[in-house]
């Protein structure tokens, strides 16, 4: 059986059973309903047998006939890739980590996640002992009495809302722990000194991020360069320090250090210049989260006004965030821009909550206004 799917980073659930038991119909049901509540839902249908998408005769299949190993036909408003096996895993996982959630057709014997149907006389097409059943979809009629000892939900197949909110909270549940980081290593030339230093009421800028991130995030880690000396901030112990192993590619080489080196995390990040970024920002953007999705994100104003810095990445952003690195590609804003990615739009007289601080005259006059709001 294929096998590279297990790799996907966005959740996944095999339909599992006999061929005629009711698993497509239910699937249209479910792929309905999970797009009437905006989440793009990708299907994945396993097939036993030799299919075939093109017709004899056509360009695309002459094409193929001549030995072409991949070819690709879109339209206005469509695609269609069709490829010889050696491009199958990057083809087709590349295309189905996009959508937020992938519902797989077929593989009762796999080892993953699945919901199996009965059939009419209702038995079960694998032993009710595979661990990866999550639920039961019958026709009305239960063969095997011990299923109600396992402890999972039974359905009958017309119950097709139940089953969309069981399968939606499934993958819901799927969600990964949010670490955060502080970004900590740019070079501060306007500043004329290290930004993560500058001082608000007697804290530093880098242990009031720390201390913010500390009350929603499971760890807190600090992106620094390699060479930077951090002074004081080397003894604060509620956090710990990460070289970006990628020097001089900005926030987004410190991005990918953070997610490769834990890559099941999500990762809630912060710059260290933002001196009215509040807490009710950082519990907003929490509660707003879109696990399903590439990350949540501010959205300023309009498709142009993403904030980066103050931003959820989920796991399996790393895939583009690597891709686009290799391409030199260095803006986060850009690479937020073409993936799917949860936008939280912010009022106009909150966006000063984003603002940065990046030479010595910004920094008194936030100074000054942070000093008399906490007065």
């Amino acid at each position: 059986m294929d096998r590279y799917w297990e790799r996907f980073k966005t959740p996944f659930l095999c339909f599992a059973g006999f061929s005629g038991v009711g698993k497509t119909t239910l699937l249209v049901e479910l792929i309905k309903r999970f797009r009437r509540d905006h989440i793009r839902a990708g299907y994945y249908k396993h097939d036993a047998h030799r299919f075939q998408m093109d017709k004899e005769g056509k360009d695309t299949w002459r094409a193929q006939q001549a030995g072409a190993g991949i070819l690709t036909i879109n339209d206005p408003e469509h695609f269609a890739i069709i490829a010889e096996n050696p491009f199958k895993k990057r083809s087709i996982t590349h295309a189905l980590e996009q959508c937020d959630c992938i519902l797989i057709e077929g593989y009762k014997k796999s080892p993953f996640n699945k919901i199996v149907f009965l059939d009419a006389e209702g038995r079960l097409p694998i032993s009710r002992d595979d661990t990866g059943i999550k639920a039961v979809v019958h026709q009305g009629v239960i063969d095997d009495t011990g299923l109600t000892d396992l402890g999972i939900p039974l359905f009958h197949r017309d119950e097709v809302d139940r089953i969309y909110e069981f399968v939606r909270g499934h993958f819901l549940r799927c969600t990964s722990p949010i670490y955060g980081g502080v970004f900590i290593g740019g070079q501060s030339k306007r500043m004329g000194k290290a930004k993560f230093s500058l001082a608000y009421n007697g804290k530093t800028e880098a242990e009031r991020m720390v201390d913010l991130l500390s009350r929603f995030c499971d760890k807190v880690v600090l992106s620094a360069r390699p060479d930077q000396d951090l002074g004081d901030l080397e003894a604060l112990t509620n956090c710990e320090r990460l070289n970006d192993e990628h020097n001089g590619l900005g926030p987004v080489g410190g991005l990918a250090t953070l997610m490769a080196n834990h890559p099941d995390k999500a990762w809630l990040v912060v710059a260290c210049d933002m001196p009215f970024l509040k807490e009710r920002n950082v519990r907003h953007i929490i509660e707003q989260r879109d696990p399903l999705r590439y990350g949540t994100c501010y959205m300023k104003k309009g498709r142009l006004g993403v904030e980066p810095m103050c931003g959820i990445y989920e796991p399996k952003f790393i895939v583009p965030l690597f891709e686009a690195m290799s391409r030199r590609e260095l803006s986060l804003s850009r690479i937020i821009n073409e993936l799917p990615f949860h936008c939280i739009s912010v009022p106009e007289d909150k966006r000063s909550d984003f603002m940065n601080v990046n030479t010595p005259e910004e920094y008194e006059v936030a100074r000054v206004k942070r000093e008399q709001e906490e007065d």
